[in-house]
């Protein structure tokens, strides 16, 4: 069981300002919000199927997108813990791809980082059993160098793990009525409505238009007083600040990898590209209320100025338009937004890290520690089973970077001094770093053990993580030295530029 550390108190919290943003204009068409289908394994194995489509993310628009199994996005998968998964993913996309399980602890063989390419035509099987807490999670691209453009054109998929501890709470479950994914992303568009994949050099693929779940300004019904909306900010390089249009109140329940010792009552959450949060809000019959991204009004710490790239750090947007009906309720979980006051005990129960090894890490442009990512190296082993602590720079003064951590969960103990409100609460794996701070982590690794195949540690901006932001490690066995699987880096179909240039 993961465990927590100790929070400095003093650290930055996210939504404890007053949450009132600038509106866009209210949009002119509203469509029912889709829900991913859940995926249904066959003998055992949940399949996916990575292929081209056409989808309307624009009203009336038909727009060459990629997905899982359908046009855009992927089914959801739902796991429990402690079960044995299967899940294999053909690839019939014109290039190689490679499939993350973002937040999964598991075998480095099946990590589905940039070193398990799937080829086109051919098919990558991932086998694991679920070994950690209730949670949401996702999957998305790690092909390298090209991971970016990869999930712009929208392949990514949310996980959700069930255990008992979450399945005894009085919490909304019933997924698509009252346990609703919101799946953010964006993307420019050429006039004839086609995904413009022009890259900014200091933005990369940075979008105008928001959308929820494959499309632009959609509606949800609300046929329960209680909603449970499992947010994942699923774009490539923005960040969003969660609210409602009214500056309503709501829990946040969950952080990236699973529950919160206990609910935390805000007006937003901040939320990086490949960050989670699981909120809990009433909804009264008959009202309409918007789930907007409302901007950062501490402009997450990066100067203003015309050689500063432009994070649309000041942008607003629409995500849902909420409606509550007058439907009877259709969930047991409908006695308004109230919810457990303890939510799960051991994330919040202490870890001994007075013996803890540490270990630092300065993000810098395009760099870590001063070196970009290369496939031949390893840049460290651990052999031990012991958390660890990490200290992480965000080196720059004008540019945020947040920072990823395959197969583990982490605490953000403290921060350096700093008036810039950040997420930091609960079990993460990506946390969002402004310009000049340093953050300390309290790290737990999942426990498997190969020394051929690493792990990676990177920017999740995609755009920083493909200009090489990125490096690996390995989980290996006390004696052993790593002996990294070069079958991949010797193919000279993997002798690319970035962004496969």
């Amino acid at each position: 069981m993961l465990a927590a550390c100790t929070i400095d108190s003093k650290k930055p919290a996210d939504g404890d300002g007053d949450f009132a943003p600038s509106l866009p204009p209210a949009p002119p068409v509203l469509r029912p919000l889709p829900i991913p289908s859940v995926s249904t394994p066959s003998q055992g194995v949940h399949r996916l199927v990575a292929a081209v489509g056409s989808t309307q993310i624009l009203p009336d628009i038909n727009t060459t997108t990629w997905g899982f199994n359908g046009p855009f996005l992927g089914p959801t998968i739902r796991l429990s813990r402690g079960e044995d998964c299967v899940i294999e993913c053909e690839n019939r996309l014109p290039e190689d791809t490679a499939i993350h399980c973002h937040g999964m602890l598991l075998p480095a063989p099946m990590d589905g980082g940039p070193h398990s390419p799937i080829r086109p035509n051919e098919t990558w099987r991932a086998e694991f059993r679920v070994e950690q807490p209730a949670a949401t999670l996702w999957y998305h691209p790690h092909i390298h160098g090209r991971t970016g453009v990869q999930a712009y054109r929208g392949l990514a998929g949310m996980i959700i793990i069930d255990d008992d501890v979450e399945d005894t709470l009085d919490l909304p479950r019933d997924y698509g009525v009252d346990d609703i994914p919101v799946v953010i992303m964006d993307a420019n568009f050429t006039s004839d409505g086609q995904l413009d994949e022009n890259l900014d050099l200091t933005v990369g693929l940075q979008g105008e238009k928001v959308f929820v779940n494959g499309i632009v300004d959609p509606e949800f019904q609300a046929t329960t007083r209680k909603v449970r909306f499992r947010l994942l900010n699923a774009s490539t390089m923005r960040f969003h600040n969660i609210g409602f249009s009214d500056g309503r109140r709501f829990y946040s329940i969950a952080s990236d990898t699973g529950l919160l010792g206990s609910p935390r009552k805000v007006d937003s959450v901040r939320l990086g590209p490949g960050e989670r949060n699981e909120i809990v809000v009433e909804i009264q019959p008959k009202e309409t209320v918007l789930l907007v991204s409302g901007g950062f009004p501490d402009n997450l710490g990066v100067p203003k100025g015309v050689m500063v790239p432009d994070f649309k750090l000041q942008e607003t947007a629409t995500l849902v338009t909420i409606r509550g009906t007058t439907h009877s309720p259709t969930s047991r979980h409908d006695d308004g937004a109230s919810v457990p006051a303890v939510l799960d005990p051991s994330a919040a129960a202490p870890v001994d890290l007075s013996e803890a090894r540490e270990r630092s890490f300065e993000l810098n442009t395009f760099e870590i520690n001063g070196q970009a990512m290369d496939m031949h190296r390893i840049d460290f082993a651990i052999d031990h089973s012991d958390p660890e602590i990490w200290w992480v720079t965000n080196g720059n003064s004008d540019w945020i970077h947040n920072f990823h951590v395959h197969n583990c969960a982490f605490q953000v103990l403290e921060s350096s001094p700093t008036d810039v409100e950040f997420d930091a609460y609960g079990w993460k794996d990506t946390v969002t770093i402004p310009p000049g701070v340093t953050v300390k982590l309290g790290v737990l690794f999942g426990q498997y053990r190969n020394r051929h195949y690493p792990y990676m540690y990177h920017c999740h901006m995609l755009y920083h993580e493909d200009q090489g932001m990125m490096g690996q490690f390995m989980m290996i066995n006390k004696g052993e030295s790593p002996e990294l699987d070069t079958a991949y880096t010797q193919d000279p179909r993997n002798v690319r530029g970035l962004h496969g240039h």
